[in-house]
């Protein structure tokens, strides 16, 4: 049967204008020179941004009041708020009936974030959460090699994400939120995606950098800035991630995988992937694998949805992951607490992300070739 797909644009609106608006307008750009969408109001509380958004977007419908927002014309709905009000937002705008998009966090706890997910059935709407990692052709490119067996079985991986912090918004640094679940998150899915659920953790967490000036005020005793985690996998794998809002730069990959007969490593961040580069015992060399599409954003679930809504299909995602990830974040920050292993039991399904292999180059092992540089 073939199902007719919509023809008018998807209206998208906003709520909240922090720093990572403006990735999302960019998307949003690229969707409605397409003819897919067309961009609704933006709700900004604070009215001394205004002016400022404004320069940069004149055309922009600036709102101060979510509602505003929720009454519109439009049928997608982006939060983009602080994670304590990530809930709250979306509640509302399905129960408005609109399809939302949620930044990371999800929420901020497991049941929190089960409200949504439940909502979202009830009312017959789509629930999108960020990172969006299963989306990027690298990403899968790297799931189809583990898939096809070409590095044998993974034993070990390893994963970072790290940057300075935040010196615009205190809620980095005091709302509990912590590096884990606020970048570190990134990694989480992409090991969960590749090895599958996490059965048991421990962890360390420390803060490397007290006091904190964030918006011109002195936080003394700021969350811990450092997190170090272990996981077992489902698959039997071990990973390590280190998640850090201390982290002044760093050059490494985004991920390592190490396989019974090979190795694979994802280049760049999770975020913004630049490829992989695969070791296969039976080969003898390096083999790099050029991203599929070079200009992937990290906000690509945006055009997921809008794209879904047009054809009347489900968007790629797996909401029980989501909620499997609050678990495992939970647990971390429980580890690290006690000094103990603590076991997970949430499961969710393997997604098939199987993509076709891109060409690819080779070169001889190189102990001392530099991966991408990472900001």
């Amino acid at each position: 049967m073939v199902t007719q797909t919509r023809s008018e644009p998807v209206g998208v609106g906003f709520i909240g204008g922090g720093s990572v608006l403006w990735a999302y307008l960019q998307q949003l750009d690229r969707l409605v020179a397409r003819g897919l969408a067309r961009e609704g109001p933006i709700c900004v509380r604070r009215a001394e941004v205004w002016q400022g958004l404004r320069d940069r977007r004149p055309a922009a419908h600036l709102v101060s009041d979510p509602r505003a927002v929720l009454g519109a014309d439009v049928d997608v709905v982006v939060v983009i708020t602080p994670p304590a009000s990530h809930v709250e937002f979306a509640s509302l705008a399905l129960e408005h009936f609109k399809h939302v998009l949620v930044e990371k966090p999800i929420g901020r706890t497991r049941a929190e974030a089960e409200e949504i997910v439940t909502l979202a059935k009830k009312q017959d709407r789509w629930l999108m959460a960020a990172p969006f990692v299963q989306l990027a052709p690298s990403v899968r490119a790297l799931w189809t090699t583990l898939r096809d067996n070409r590095i044998g079985s993974v034993h070990s991986a390893r994963a970072m994400y790290g940057n300075r912090g935040s010196t615009w918004a205190r809620w980095y640094h005091d709302s509990g939120v912590g590096p884990l679940a606020e970048v570190g998150i990134y990694n989480l899915k992409t090991l969960t995606l590749l090895l599958g659920p996490v059965r048991e953790v421990i962890a360390a967490e420390a803060t490397a950098l007290a006091p904190r000036i964030v918006a011109g005020v002195q936080i003394d005793e700021p969350d811990p800035d450092v997190m170090h985690l272990i996981a077992r996998h489902a698959s039997g794998a071990l990973s390590s991630v280190l998640a850090s809002q201390a982290v002044q730069h760093y050059r490494r990959p985004a991920v390592e995988l190490y396989g019974t007969e090979g190795t694979a490593n994802l280049l760049g961040d999770d975020w913004a992937p630049h490829g992989l580069e695969v070791w296969e015992n039976m080969r003898g060399s390096w083999e790099f694998l050029e991203p599929a599409d070079q200009t992937w954003l990290w906000t690509d679930g945006l055009r997921e949805l809008v794209v879904a809504l047009h054809d009347r299909q489900p968007p790629l995602q797996n909401l029980d992951q989501d909620l499997h990830l609050l678990d495992v974040v939970k647990s971390a920050h429980a580890a690290a607490r006690t000094g103990t292993v603590v076991r997970i039991g949430s499961d969710f399904a393997d997604m098939d992300l199987r993509l076709e292999r891109p060409a690819a180059s080779h070169y001889v092992h190189d102990r001392t070739r530099p991966s991408e540089e990472q900001f």
